[in-house]
């Protein structure tokens, strides 16, 4: 069985290909595109999903789908802030974005658009003054701290300091004239290669980055970039981007603060209907794909068979069960074709589940592991309350009778709680035993 899951394969044409768009976000698309079509205005849109939910792996078939599967003229730019955010000033790498969509051929409005943004650009960075001063200075004062060092700097520094607030100064009314014009330049080159139809500029991965760069991105966007014909879609995770703004700013609501920059708040759709569960169904595919061609299925069935529902009562991200099924392979890969007897296989389950989503559950106390930090990870009080989930019920038991002392094993063995007798007759604790060959490998 294959280790190392493999990439699911989008190019520019693919579109929600059935054979890529598991979750069948088709629809979903559509209506994200009829949206940007009949929205009047310059819209500011952030798709909201959790860490690891398929947001970019569906704006790539979004993308596509646009361009070589529907009969629309919108035409889309695609930024990865995260891979920018090593740059100090995000305006310069949007503007350089938008310029890729003038043709060749059109030079003469190559040359404006450079033009524009560069002096933009360029004002832009007269009015970072606090940064200027504290480079400067080497670091000796920012702009907080400016006026009770000053007397502290040398006079060279003092005079270079003087001069960048005389520049800023004298260039103040220059600035806020070349922002202007950039800014109305833009709404025209809107018109100009978008055809009077929308362009859509695409911000991926926006959670991730610096939280300073993040939010003068956004800032950006609503302030320089917004204008008539252009529409922004910001692909975030909504708690990370505001826990990103109490990081800058502290003691601020950040929920009246985005309202400031975003327009409309759009939630990915995960479905986990009993008959229609993206984690089941990403996990199915997975699990087909890392398949050799001469297997037909796993050798560990029932570990196999309890993950199913495992996904489908945690609920985990779909890079979290990437990482389950990562721990499984390894572990059938080690078990030969015989597999193992179906109750270790059950514990088996468990621990890929806490060791790719609650790792710390699996951290010795006091040289051991415990057993109340993994029924309370594992939220075992809930599940022996269900009756959907049976398996994940008996792995319950199962785990309690690993841990338990000879008289609550006993017990549990007298009550019939436990399965197969020559299980129970030992008493070694196999979820120690495969954490151990996990942690082997994986650290």
């Amino acid at each position: 069985m294959k280790i190392v899951l493999p990439e699911i394969q989008i190019n520019d044409a693919t579109g929600f290909d059935p054979a890529v768009d598991i979750f069948r976000r088709k629809d979903f698309g559509e209506r994200l595109a009829n949206l940007i079509e009949n929205a009047e205005g310059n819209l500011v849109i952030a798709l909201d999903a959790g860490w690891g939910q398929g947001k970019s792996t569906f704006i790539k078939m979004w993308r596509g789908h646009l361009s070589h599967h529907r009969d629309s003229k919108i035409q889309s730019v695609y930024f990865d802030a995260f891979e920018n955010d090593y740059q100090k000033d995000p305006f310069l790498a949007l503007a350089s974005e938008m310029y890729q969509l003038i043709p060749d051929a059109d030079a003469s409005n190559k040359i404006k658009f450079k033009d524009k943004a560069i002096k933009a650009g360029k004002s832009l960075a007269r009015g970072t003054l606090k940064l200027t001063v504290k480079t400067v200075t080497a670091g000796i004062v920012d702009g907080s701290t400016f006026d009770a060092a000053e007397s502290g700097i040398s006079s060279l520094i003092a005079d270079q300091v003087d001069d960048l607030v005389k520049e800023k100064f004298e260039h103040a009314q220059k600035d806020k004239l070349a922002l202007k014009a950039f800014k109305e330049h833009l709404s025209e080159f809107s018109k100009s290669v978008g055809n009077d139809k929308p362009i859509v500029f695409i911000i991926d991965e926006l959670d991730r980055c610096r939280p300073d760069f993040a939010l003068e991105l956004l800032e950006q966007v609503k302030h320089l970039f917004s204008v008539e014909g252009i529409t922004f879609l910001l692909v975030t995770n909504r708690v990370q981007l505001e826990q990103s703004i109490m990081a800058k700013y502290g003691g601020i609501d950040p929920v009246n603060y985005l309202h400031k920059f975003i327009n409309v708040w759009l939630t990915m759709p995960r479905s986990s209907e009993v008959h229609n569960d993206n984690g089941y169904q990403y996990l199915r595919h997975l699990m087909h794909s890392m398949l050799v061609e001469s297997d037909q299925r796993t050798n560990l069935k029932d570990c196999e068979n309890v993950l199913y529902e495992i996904v489908q009562y945690y609920q985990p991200s779909f890079r979290e069960i990437d990482r389950i099924l990562s721990y499984f392979a390894i572990l059938s890969n080690m078990a030969g074709q015989q597999g193992y007897e179906s109750n270790f296989e059950f514990i088996m389950a468990i621990v890929c589940y806490l060791k790719a989503c609650k790792p710390s559950a699996l951290n010795p106390v006091n040289g051991t592991l415990s057993y109340n930090l993994i029924a309370s990870a594992a939220n075992f009080a809930d599940i022996e309350k269900t009756e959907r989930f049976s398996q994940l019920e008996y792995i319950t038991r199962l785990v309690k009778f690993d841990f338990g002392d000879q008289e609550l094993k006993d017990k549990m063995i007298e009550e019939k709680q436990i399965n197969q007798p020559h299980f129970i007759r030992q008493t070694s604790n196999r979820l120690i035993l495969i954490n151990k060959w996990l942690t082997e490998i994986t650290n």
